[in-house]
């Protein structure tokens, strides 16, 4: 019974495992091929859509092809010019299209991968050529379009031309009139513009006869162009006609600007020669000389003139002495500080460099030449400072002298410490503290306190070679 027993449990439990095992393989085949029907479905669908799209492009470029060669019937072979190229890279497109829709279709089973690449690659090869068409028929539409507005357009060029042409004689009339009023040099911008106007308007007329020929012989695009040209040309003259018009109105202009301007300059050239001698010498005198040189070469009252140049060549002089004494009173400001300046600057600069020298007249062997060079180097800007007129100049030089003497104290300082390295150059010993500027001056001022350090320095120098008695320095 017990053997029995086990057979039977053993048995059940084989069952159950075998049924467990069942149910699992089961589901997990279902759900294979539940994703196999969905990706058969996905690429279905997008094999579905590259097809149709393939058909739709295909008969567009059919109808693209037809609507070409009826343009070419019905406005000449030029019309469809840059038409064709766009057609024959569309069908290039297609082409590879159509390799790719045979590849999806023959015997050879194709893997997802492959027909999912290739159904893309139809839809972008599609939308390529769909781009194309359009700029085809866009193309096409603009052809006709000029073929519908190039004749009205030669209508107006011959209409415009002859009205515009009916404005050179009162242009004319109106420069012998402005003759007698402005000089020949006044007029010389618009003197040649009713001759030009009456060349391009004899170039537009020919231009629209071209243009009808064209026409008459399907020629629609060189019609186009040519109809172009000519209104360009109507559009020019009647540009150079108006020009002599506003030239009147610009001279009076000119001319009640002008009378201001004399006015104000007067007035400058007054103010400007009230100014000190000192002040104006150079370029205030020489502004003034050429604002009245301005003013002199203005034409008597009732003459031919040029208001126009006049007024520019009087404006730029008076603007230029306009510049040239607000420079002097800038630099009369700035010489005003700068000698105000001057004094301390030079004064620092004498205490900085006696500071110095100091030590190196105190201190002399260990003091190397970069700090002999920079204190003979202050002691010539300072000199120059001394004698420089310019007050500005004579500061510039000042401060150098300082810094370069407060650099010669600094690098005497280092040779001497270099040179006897058991000192202490510091409060142990009173040593220099920094002075005015930066330098290394003494508290008491002048050498005296210098000296005092440097020549117990030197006796600590003395006792260090003697032996160690000079450790009761530090």
């Amino acid at each position: 019974m017990d053997g029995a027993l086990i057979v039977g449990v053993v048995t059940g439990a084989l069952l159950v495992v075998v049924a467990a095992v069942a149910v699992v393989a089961w589901a997990v085949r279902r759900r294979r091929t539940r994703r196999e029907r969905a990706t058969e479905a996905e690429l279905e669908r997008l094999g579905t859509a590259a097809g149709s799209a393939l058909v739709r492009v295909d008969e567009r470029a059919r109808l693209a092809e037809d609507e070409v060669a009826f343009a070419e019937a019905e406005l000449g072979a030029q019309a469809a010019a840059d038409v064709t190229p766009r057609l024959r890279r569309a069908r290039e497109h297609l082409r590879e299209a159509f390799h790719l829709n045979q590849l999806l279709h023959d015997s050879v089973p194709d893997t997802e991968a492959e027909r999912r690449t290739w159904s893309d690659r139809i839809l972008e090869q599609c939308r390529a050529a769909e781009t194309l068409l359009d700029e085809a028929d866009e193309a096409l539409r603009a052809r006709r379009r000029s073929a519908r507005e190039t004749p009205a357009l030669v209508d107006g060029v011959e209409a415009r031309a002859t009205e515009v042409a009916a404005r050179i004689a009162p242009a004319r009339e109106l420069l012998t009139e402005l003759g007698e009023r402005y000089a020949p040099q006044a007029l010389r911008p618009v003197a040649d513009n009713p001759d030009q106007a009456e060349r391009l308007l004899e170039f537009a007329r020919r231009s629209a006869r071209a243009a009808r020929r064209r026409l008459d012989a399907q020629q629609v695009g060189e019609a186009g162009a040519t109809a172009h040209a000519a209104e360009e040309s109507v559009r020019r003259a009647e540009g150079l006609l108006a020009a002599v018009g506003d030239f009147e109105a610009e001279a009076l202009r000119a001319e009640a600007a002008l009378g201001d301007m004399i006015a104000e300059s007067r007035a400058e050239l007054a103010e400007a020669r009230a100014l000190p001698a000192a002040r104006r010498a150079g370029a205030v005198d020489d502004a003034v000389a050429a604002l009245q040189e301005a003013l002199d070469a203005l034409p008597a009252p009732g003459a031919p003139g040029d208001p126009v140049g006049s007024l520019s060549r009087v404006r730029q002089a008076n603007t230029a002495l306009d510049d040239a004494v607000r420079e002097r009173t800038e630099a009369d400001a700035r010489r005003r500080r700068a000698s105000a300046q001057l004094a301390p600057a030079l004064d620092d600069a004498e205490r900085q460099v006696a500071a110095a020298r100091s030590v190196v007249d105190d201190y002399r062997a260990p003091v190397g030449p970069d700090a002999r060079t920079r204190l003979a180097e202050a002691e010539r800007e300072l000199s120059a400072a001394r004698t420089t007129e310019d007050p500005e100049r004579a500061v510039d030089t000042a401060r150098r002298a300082a810094s370069l003497a407060a650099e010669a104290s600094t690098l005497a300082h280092r040779d001497v410490v270099r040179s006897h390295p058991g000192q202490h150059w510091g409060a142990r010993h009173g040593g220099p503290r920094p002075g005015p500027g930066g330098a290394m001056g003494g508290g008491m001022g002048g050498s005296g306190a210098f000296g005092a350090v440097l020549g117990g320095m030197v006796l600590g120098g003395i006792l260090d070679d003697i032996g160690d008695l000079g450790d009761m320095f530090d």
